[in-house]
């Protein structure tokens, strides 16, 4: 009798845990629909908004902030204004940096740090460029390393190399490559996760499908 107390009484103190897991998963499932669907600066700073009053309140966990940054990183490509493409993109910086602080030896995290460098280069290529391509190639070297089974690399690899042109080391036939890699090791990656990122595999596909 006394083994039957000492088992309910550990599922009641389990149970405040569990249910703040529970709000926390919903949370992020909801915000991550949100931003599948979003469109439009306004809508993508509201995702980025919710995603980091959920890292606030998490405190110690780094995939809120990096949805956060995420979300501000993909707004910044379509900003036409070069200065406020930077303003956004200091702020997705201060995000992924928490991230990072929080997580120093996380794979996703120095690939959307390879992300967000492009969205820089495109305010001034002629000036930006190459300071900006080495950074690129160093985040993606480092997430390489913690995780080479990480996909998302390599369809940045691609990516990159798909519009540099051959004199500097790129063209189609360096691209392709890396992009039949990164197909296969997004059909190959698994991750049980219901937060962890998906994003890359439809535009790895689709930038293999224009090369071929």
């Amino acid at each position: 009798m006394k083994n039957t107390y000492l088992f309910f009484a550990l599922i009641v103190l389990s149970l405040p845990t569990l249910a703040q897991e529970n709000r926390y998963q919903d949370a992020m499932l909801s915000n991550l629909e949100s931003l599948d669907k979003a469109s439009g600066p306004d809508e993508y700073t509201q995702c980025a908004n919710r995603f980091e009053r959920i890292a606030i309140a998490e405190k110690s966990l780094w995939m809120p902030y990096y949805y956060a940054s995420y979300s501000l990183v993909v707004m910044s490509f379509d900003e036409a204004d070069g200065g406020k493409k930077d303003l956004i993109l200091d702020r997705a910086q201060e995000l992924l940096d928490k991230a990072l602080e929080l997580e120093p030896d996380e794979s996703e995290l120095q690939v959307l740090q390879a992300f967000l460098y492009p969205s820089r280069i495109l305010v001034d290529p002629v000036y930006r460029g190459m300071q900006y391509m080495e950074l690129i190639y160093s985040a993606l070297e480092k997430a390489k390393k913690l995780n080479p089974d990480n996909p998302r690399i390599y369809f940045l690899e691609g990516v990159n190399k798909a519009n540099l042109p051959p004199s500097m080391g790129g063209g189609p036939e360096q691209a392709r490559p890396l992009l039949e890699l990164a197909v296969a090791k997004f059909e190959a990656f698994a991750n049980e996760d219901p937060l962890w990122p998906r994003w890359g595999a439809e535009a790895a596909r689709s930038e293999l499908g224009k090369l071929k």
